[in-house]
């Protein structure tokens, strides 16, 4: 049995929407930071993207329980940071707050709880976009940017789009990571 959770009921429904013929999914709708499961109930957490409490995760898992989070690295758009320092949003999860630490960080976050095992790895590419639109989406996807408004930021991102245009399409740094982590 596979369980699925996420805040946004439109998430859900739309996660059922595409798992319908799948028989072995649950999706409940919650909240990742107070996890509506008994205590040491699950055998697998999997995060992705998304913000979560490491006590709230070590608490549902079983003993020899494993947790994986898939997370954003400091490069993670790049260039979305570097060409609107003003607007960069500091606060978002996603991004871990010491650039030069930050594998450290993001262990010491899990392990201060009890996890052990705890291996991380990264991992760079570049991901091409081909038009302003999509670049847009990106913005409003991660939220990296304060007050992004698509018609008020229009030229900014016409500016930005002509900036980092490759042959291949307009460049951005993806950097991620995939801590595993276990409960003993």
């Amino acid at each position: 049995m596979f369980i699925g959770l996420d805040i946004s009921e439109e998430m859900i429904s739309s996660a059922k929407n595409n798992t319908k013929e799948l028989t072995n999914i649950e999706l409940i709708q919650g909240d990742e930071l107070e996890l509506p499961f008994i205590s040491s109930e699950l055998d697998i957490v999997i995060n992705r993207l998304a913000d979560y409490t490491p006590g709230e995760v070590y608490r549902i898992l079983k003993e020899g329980g494993y947790f994986f989070v898939y997370g954003l690295g400091p490069d993670a758009d790049r260039e979305i940071v570097e060409f609107f320092p003003d607007r960069y949003e500091e606060e978002n999860f996603f991004l871990p707050e010491d650039p030069a630490n930050w594998k450290n960080e993001v262990i010491e976050k899990v392990s201060k709880y009890g996890f052990c095992n705890i291996v991380i790895e990264d991992y760079k590419s570049k991901d091409y976009y081909k038009d302003k639109e999509e670049i847009m989406d990106l913005i409003e996807m991660v939220p990296l940017l304060k007050d992004f408004d698509r018609e008020k930021d229009s030229k900014n991102v016409n500016e930005f789009v002509e900036k980092y245009r490759e042959k291949k399409g307009i460049g951005i740094t993806w950097h991620y990571y995939i801590l595993k982590a276990r409960k003993l």
